[in-house]
């Protein structure tokens, strides 16, 4: 095994770790053990298990930018609303489907979330991060989409804020509803189809139906 690997995996392995127990919970050597090296070469690539925390904090901010995992559709919003024209609500379909199966079941993601759940309580820079990422950056995507949908004249006259509010709220719900039975997704996505079709019903302007 690679350095880099060992790096990597420590980490993993360490999420794993802090996602079940919390991070107060997880020793240097259970992270150790459950790696399958030697607490003295785990120290080797970190310095406590604090440096390992904020590693795999780095290391998270870090894959969630990265746009091959974004789990927020690529492209120019402009390509997207006009997309919405013609798939119809299907593009609001797969956009909140790929958002929750995401968080669901990807391995890094959905165990992130739970350490991000246990510790936000615990400390203020990871409360920031759980907002960032799990609130903030999706509402703010939702409603720069819907405002250009409603300039394109797509959509009806609104805030699109609130709208993207409305919208992201249930997709939310059932993610904290379902997680711990990720194996009810396809339930969970039928729940969120129905909310698609009722969203674009309100929204979209009767001349485009």
């Amino acid at each position: 095994m690679t350095r880099r690997n060992t790096k990597e995996t420590i980490l993993y392995e360490a999420l794993k770790l802090f996602s079940d127990k919390g991070y107060d919970g997880v020793s240097v050597r259970d992270i150790a053990g459950q790696v399958g090296i030697k607490q003295s070469s785990l120290y080797k690539h970190y310095t406590n298990k604090q440096d390992i925390f904020d590693s795999l904090v780095k290391t998270m901010q870090t894959r969630f930018m990265d746009s091959a995992i974004c789990p927020l559709p690529c492209g120019e919003l402009k390509e997207i609303a006009r997309e919405y024209a013609t798939a119809g609500n299907e593009i609001l379909k797969k956009i909140s489907a790929e958002i929750f199966h995401f968080y669901l079941k990807d391995p890094y993601a959905s165990q992130y979330r739970k350490l991000l759940s246990i510790e936000k309580y615990k400390n203020k820079e990871i409360e920031r991060i759980y907002r960032e990422v799990y609130i903030d950056s999706a509402i703010s995507y939702q409603a720069a989409l819907f405002d250009e949908m409603i300039r394109q004249g797509f959509m009806r006259q609104a805030d699109p804020r609130i709208m993207a509010i409305q919208f992201f709220s249930p997709i939310f719900l059932l993610l904290n509803k379902y997680e711990s039975i990720p194996e009810k997704e396809n339930e969970a996505v039928e729940i969120l189809e129905k909310h698609i079709e009722q969203f674009d019903r309100v929204y979209r302007k009767e001349s485009d139906l």
